[in-house]
């Protein structure tokens, strides 16, 4: 870092103060900008620290200004908008995932925020490089204006999306759990929050809720009865006017859920819980909504249970074989 250009004097800046340890990590930086500036067709594979740390800025920025596509891990839902370009997708809930993003075809993954044993796992051998989510705003500034492929393909993706807008169509029950999610997102997505446990509820939620932002998905990282219900309460309890929604399976609240409801009345906090059960009422999709909104803006706890085809599974299973989440 001896040279006088723009940018690398923007690194002194930046890390001078921080002595030796600054340098290093300036100069590091400097040539993962480089190596993702040569790459013919690179790739960010972001994990939930984005979230955690608040980076979800600094990663947007990178995508749109670089051109580059970006996978998230289940626990990373939000970090752009579905309907960015940019998004290629949610990966780590199926066992065909990674194999279906077809990452052999990428000369440089660039990795972020991923927490240790976060899901997926990727292949070994492949053109890896790790970028602290601290740093991504200032890689991007970097990369602005990047002459190189833009990398939008997202063949997992439109795989999957053929499964799940198949059913969107069907408003009477057995309720496709796909439509499910989207009436929920819908509902929900533009400054609500949802929660589930791990399981089919979950799974279904980390599939295919359409999130704008972050922070609107919350599953856990591993299989925690009573989750979804205290997610909701410790949300509820900073923003108390926050449409949130809990979900769990089976026909009632098991009892770790109902534990934390109860906890969270005793402070004056409603948590709605929806239970998902195949053989659950078996309701068209507004007389589901309509019950859903109903809890969600009760001042005391509400319990909603509805009925799925459970059918759908096999479907996205066909293409992304079996669920691997938990």
């Amino acid at each position: 870092m001896n040279d006088d250009s723009p940018w690398k004097a923007r690194l002194r800046a930046w890390f001078g103060a921080e002595g030796r340890d600054g340098a290093d990590r300036g100069a590091a930086l400097d040539d993962l900008a480089e190596g993702l500036l040569a790459a013919r067709r690179p790739l960010v594979v972001a994990g939930s620290g984005v979230v955690a740390e608040d980076a979800v800025p600094g990663l947007r920025a990178l995508a749109a200004e670089a051109r580059i596509g970006v996978y998230n891990t289940w626990r990373a839902k939000g970090v752009l908008p579905w309907d960015s370009d940019y998004h290629l997708g949610t990966i780590g809930l199926q066992e065909r995932d990674v194999a279906l993003c077809a990452l052999e075809a990428y000369d440089l993954i660039l990795t972020t925020g991923l927490a240790e044993g976060e899901p997926p796992r990727l292949p070994e051998g492949l053109p890896v490089v790790s970028c602290a989510v601290g740093d991504l705003e200032i890689l991007a500034v970097r990369c602005a204006h990047r002459t190189g492929e833009e990398t939008v393909e997202a063949p997992l993706r439109e795989r999957l999306a053929a499964v799940v807008q198949k059913a969107w169509g069907g408003a009477t029950p057995p309720l496709a759990p796909t439509l499910i999610t989207r009436q929920y997102a819908l509902l929900l997505g533009e400054r609500g929050m949802i929660a589930a446990d791990a399981g089919t509820a979950g799974f279904y939620l980390g599939r295919t809720f359409p999130t704008l932002r972050p922070r609107t998905v919350e599953l856990p990282p591993v299989p925690t009865p009573g989750f979804a219900a205290a997610a909701v309460a410790a949300r509820r309890a900073a923003e108390p006017d926050l449409p949130a929604l809990a979900l769990v399976d089976g026909e009632r609240p098991d009892a770790a859920t109902e534990a934390a409801v109860a906890e969270a009345a005793a402070r004056g906090i409603a948590v709605p819980v929806v239970c998902w059960a195949p053989d659950g009422p078996q309701i068209g999709i507004e007389d589901h909504l309509q019950d859903v909104r109903k809890a969600v803006a009760a001042d005391e706890p509400r319990v909603v249970v509805v009925g799925y085809d459970p059918g759908q599974l096999a479907d996205l299973e066909d293409v992304a074989g079996r669920v691997t989440a938990w």
